[in-house]
């Protein structure tokens, strides 16, 4: 049995199991087409996403979405759309451009999701009235033999760490695989195709697109041309796929999909490792907000770069970083090369013979915080002042506060917790510590 043989008996869903998802899938549909006639509504569910479309893996979530009329009340549709997925078990309201229900039903996991009826992107009310049109495009288009070929792409994906569009990944979306797979036929050909890939990447399936996109790689939604698939994908996600692709094509190997769970750092071996390096591990624990994923590590990321930035201002060095959800607690772990720094630091002024000089001499002569006169070196003015903070630590606690986290991190910066070193090398804490000093591959 080859390779992708392999692959696919593990990840393509057994007879047995797929009778379970479509019985559940029905049982869903007609407990949602139940609460609809109850109501009254002119209304349909629609069985959307990878199910869908057949290009599931095992264990897949089923994605229910509701159409209404769009005449329908934003209102209604937003009230009655929460309503309809009361009966899941484990449920959770999701917020995003608006509301929808989340939770479990005969042990998978189920979104159901109200929307508009449209019959092409231009009518579109909400960003996830589309994804009916996106499912549609993909059955109408997709053979019979490709359905495996995208579930070995997903499969990559997942196993080298860069499945999903959600803010936590910035990935790629099960819907951009299939579109892959359709743009260049075979698993196979979407890895040769992505060798080839540099920043800045265009991909059309139908139209081109109908205005530019910043994104580090384009992929026009053959629905909606003003739209890009790959609007999620990150510059590192990016750059992960291409050289995965690359490695694997010279030589495949079961890791790609199946990574071997790497097992943390003990915390004896994660401190001789700082000692070899010669760096200091920082880490800021807060008190995660309850909040969406897709919510929250925008945030999270946001704090990781004022912390960058207010560091490297302060000519304090970071090597790495990384930012984390653990356990209820947000983790920002900073590796520095430069964490101690003396009380002088050189504060360079104009040369001596503009104008402003004056002002300068004015501003630092006699100053508290000067520790020289001010003096001329290479033709300029220059004067030795004193630090606000000589550890990288002290400077982030004074600053944490009035740094701009995120709307509700700002509120979590009031009760943050320093670690340094030992205290970072926690059992809560060690696997991330372990992530940021061996970032090896997953397939490695």
């Amino acid at each position: 049995m080859g390779l992708e043989e392999q692959v696919l008996e593990r990840v393509v869903p057994s007879p047995e199991e797929e009778a379970r998802i479509r019985a559940t899938v029905e049982d869903i549909r007609g407990r949602v087409s139940a609460a609809i006639r109850a109501r009254g509504l002119d209304a349909e569910p629609l069985l959307v996403g990878s199910v869908a479309k057949g290009t599931h893996l095992s264990d897949p979530e089923i994605d229910i979405f509701v159409a209404f009329p769009r005449e329908t009340p934003r209102e209604t549709l937003e009230k009655v759309g929460l309503e309809l997925g009361e009966f899941l078990k484990e449920k959770v309201r999701q917020y995003a451009e608006h509301p929808y229900t989340r939770g479990r039903w005969n042990g998978f996991e189920v979104e159901v999701v109200p929307c508009y009826r449209i019959a092409d992107a231009s009518q579109k009310m909400s960003a996830v009235d589309r994804t009916p049109l996106h499912a549609a495009y993909v059955l109408e288009k997709l053979k019979p033999g490709q359905r495996d070929q995208v579930r070995l792409l997903k499969a990559f994906c997942e196993g080298i760490g860069v499945y999903g569009a959600e803010a936590k990944v910035q990935g790629f979306s099960g819907y951009l695989c299939e579109l892959l797979g359709l743009r260049y036929g075979t698993f196979r050909g979407v890895l040769e195709a992505a060798v080839g890939w540099r920043r800045g990447e265009v991909i059309t399936l139908e139209k081109a697109a109908s205005k530019a996109f910043p994104e580090p790689i384009v992929v026009v939604d053959p629905v909606d041309a003003g739209r890009n698939v790959a609007s999620a994908v990150g510059e590192d996600a990016l750059a992960t796929f291409a050289y995965a692709a690359k490695e694997f094509l010279e030589k495949p190997r079961i890791a790609f999909f199946f990574p071997t769970p790497r097992k943390p750092l003990t915390a004896a071996k994660a401190r001789a490792l700082l000692r070899r390096r010669g760096t200091t591990l920082l880490g800021i624990a807060l008190p995660a907000p309850n909040l969406t994923d897709d919510v929250l590590y925008p945030q999270i990321r946001k704090a990781q770069r004022a912390i960058e930035d207010l560091s490297r201002k302060a000519d304090f060095r970071i090597a790495r970083s990384r930012a984390e959800l653990v356990g209820g607690r947000v983790l920002l772990l900073f590796e520095f090369e430069v964490f101690e720094l003396p009380l002088a630091r050189k504060h360079r002024g104009p040369p001596a013979w503009v104008g402003n000089s004056e002002d300068f001499l004015a501003r630092w002569r006699g100053a508290k915080e000067a520790l020289t006169e001010p003096y001329l070196e290479d033709g300029r003015w220059a004067v030795d002042v004193r630090r606000e903070a000589t550890d990288a630590g002290s400077l982030i606690r004074m600053h944490l506060r009035d740094l701009s986290l995120g709307t509700h991190l700002d509120k979590a910066a009031r009760r943050a917790r320093f670690l340094r070193d030992g205290q970072v090398l926690t059992k809560a804490f060690l696997r991330e510590a372990t992530a940021l000093l061996d970032p090896r591959f997953p397939w490695r």
